[in-house]
């Protein structure tokens, strides 16, 4: 894979997730002049609250699929696509039983609105679909399709949001409105998709169910762990300082992912190639690449840095300020995330993903701790720097598994 294709897709992809990242950051200016601090947090707790049901409903079948795509056909493909969208649906209808009885005891304890409890089951699903479309797209390298189908979603989703929050004045719940009735269509759209490229075969195979199974229930703990380590700091942070610091923490969050969005990106473009070539075994070219993406996330992340007052002062409202001092250690935080990508992919391929899952659930933990400890002595700022902490430690563990047990496994094989 020559350095010239690498680089145009991750031009698309790039421009793919720049485009769907705009949106937040244009709502920013929206969101902070026409929603409460607290009204923001309480957006980012329901987000969080998403992305930590996701593992259970999603069972990481986008993952599976993407290393899948490299180690079997075409007929078989489709077999395991199919049997884990059905896995999914018997997961969300057994979460949303769950939801549904114990309703008022997941609102007190989320302090997540009553009406939304019941949606979040349905939030998760409607990820399903067209996170496997795009997953598919990625390991066809087509970028420019990845590009079509990801901008039109996001062209739905900033209209909708826009609409139901500028015009029809619907609050943060307008912003919720907006973003999964794009994904409702983005469904519907994918759904047809994956039928034209003929991927849904529907066969009950009880081997792609005990592969899907075996592949993503280990990721369940990794999931949960990522999205502690992500998002556990909104649940400390509103229970010790309100929903009001958790909505300035959640602005300089999303202004520090900046350099996920880039991060994120190479990846995208970088993962399927780096599949292919450990499969042809060119180790060398391997070890160039990584290394300069190594590099240039480091330089990235330092000019996200120097740029961030400009940031600021162009997509934050003044009385949202308050957010600035978290950004350097949560920035921090992100870049070391962005260089745990690079060796993380090295686990997937070789599904270990038991291995992936310990160290995240471990990193969790450590989490959780120095988040309890760190706020109650240090205040908001304590849990970006646990932040911070824990994705270098994170990163530290992933890079020796993936150098010295799956890498060198691959290598001398």
């Amino acid at each position: 894979m020559s350095g010239k294709k690498l680089s145009k897709n991750i031009i698309i992809y790039g421009l793919s997730n720049g485009l769907k990242s705009l949106v937040p950051f244009i709502m920013l200016p929206i969101l902070t002049s026409y929603i409460s601090a607290e009204g923001v947090g309480i957006l980012s707790l329901i987000e969080t609250s998403i992305l930590f049901l996701s593992p259970f409903i999603l069972l990481n079948l986008e993952a599976g699929i993407g290393v899948e795509y490299f180690k079997s056909d075409k007929i078989n493909l489709s077999k395991y696509l199919t049997n884990g969208v059905l896995l999914s649906l018997i997961s969300f209808s057994v979460v949303f039983v769950l939801f549904f009885f114990g309703k008022s005891f997941i609102e007190q304890v989320l302090d997540i609105p009553s009406e939304i409890v019941l949606l979040l089951p349905i939030f998760v699903l409607l990820r399903l679909i067209p996170t496997i479309v795009l997953v598919v797209f990625q390991a066809q390298q087509k970028a420019m399709n990845y590009l079509f189908f990801s901008v039109f979603q996001t062209i739905i989703d900033f209209g909708l949001s826009a609409l139901f929050i500028l015009i029809l004045s619907h609050g943060y719940f307008g912003r919720l409105e907006g973003t999964y009735i794009a994904f409702f269509i983005a469904t519907i759209m994918g759904v047809g998709i994956l039928i034209k490229m003929d991927y849904f075969n529907l066969t009950f195979d009880q081997k792609k169910i005990k592969d899907v199974l075996q592949f993503g229930l280990p990721l369940i703990p990794h999931a949960i762990g990522g999205t502690i380590i992500a998002m556990s700091d909104r649940y400390f942070i509103s229970f010790y300082d309100g929903n009001s610091q958790v909505g300035y923490y959640t602005v300089a969050y999303q202004i520090g992912a900046l350099m996920l969005l880039f991060s994120r990106s190479v990846n995208q473009a970088w993962s399927p190639i780096l599949y292919a070539l450990l499969g042809d075994k060119n180790f060398k070219q391997i070890e160039t690449f990584t290394s300069i993406l190594f590099f240039t996330f480091i330089v990235v992340g330092l000019g996200v840095f120097l740029l961030s007052d400009l940031i600021f002062d162009l997509l934050i409202n003044p009385t949202f300020y308050d957010a600035k001092p978290y950004f350097p250690w949560l920035l921090l935080g992100f870049i070391f995330q962005s260089l745990y990508f690079l060796f993380a992919n090295f686990i997937f391929y070789s599904k270990k993903t038991t291995i992936l899952a310990t160290i995240t659930f471990s990193g969790a933990l450590l989490n959780l701790l120095l988040n309890y400890f760190l706020i109650k002595r240090l205040g908001v700022i304590g849990v970006a720097y646990s932040t911070a902490i824990t994705w270098f430690l994170f990163l530290i563990a992933t890079f020796l598994v993936a150098k010295f047990k799956i890498y060198r496994i691959e290598k001398f094989s």
